[in-house]
């Protein structure tokens, strides 16, 4: 699809001018691999390791690097800057570059992902409203970020979001996060900030 090819090579384009800057938390210097975990959380303006990105969120690295490759790999623009950062170091085609899994260690058990409330329970009042239209990969999760960055703890925001891959990528990201996809109508999708 033309949309896919378009935001593969804005994709690329922002991992190749990220690629070798620091890490904002632990200044790191960050290789593509790290950069592309980076911008699929939405750190486009200040990237992160993924060791940083984990602790930030609170969750165990291993866990949240497996569940950022999950989202990877349901992506066709994430997977084409994946096997940009392979070639960029130097790997054939790898399901698990070094530079992710230091010690060779085994896959993690993957999460289940977040479980959005019954269509049966009523929909929260939203405290502010979004539409996303068709903007999609690292660009929807950046202005999402920011978006939630803005609001109080427990606020909620009500988001549409019309690109193709958003019933699977919001849900992930949310999991990643910590912020509770409380209701998924695509395209509408309802987001509560997390408390903290």
């Amino acid at each position: 699809m033309a949309t896919d090819r378009r935001t593969s090579k804005d994709l690329i384009r922002d991992l190749t001018a990220l690629e070798g800057s620091k890490c904002t938390e632990c200044s790191r210097l960050l290789c593509g691999h790290h950069t592309l975990v980076s911008l699929v959380m939405g750190f486009k303006n200040a990237p992160r390791c993924a060791g940083c990105l984990a602790a930030a969120l609170d969750h165990p690295y291993e866990r949240f690097r497996d569940q950022v490759v999950e989202l990877v790999n349901h992506r066709d623009c994430y997977r084409s800057g994946w096997k940009w950062a392979d070639r960029q170091e130097g790997l054939g085609p790898s399901p698990r570059p070094p530079c992710l899994w230091p010690n060779g260690t085994a896959d993690a058990k993957k999460g289940k992902g977040a479980v959005p409330a019954s269509s049966k329970d009523p929909l929260p009042a939203p405290d502010a409203r979004w539409d996303a239209g068709d903007m999609g990969c690292g660009d929807l999760v950046l202005e999402l970020r920011l978006r939630l960055t803005r609001m109080n703890p427990g606020q909620v925001l009500q988001l549409t979001a019309r690109d193709p891959g958003a019933p699977e990528d919001l849900p992930a990201w949310c999991r990643l996060t910590g912020h509770a996809l409380v209701q998924s109508e695509p395209p509408v999708y309802w987001i509560r900030r997390k408390e903290s």
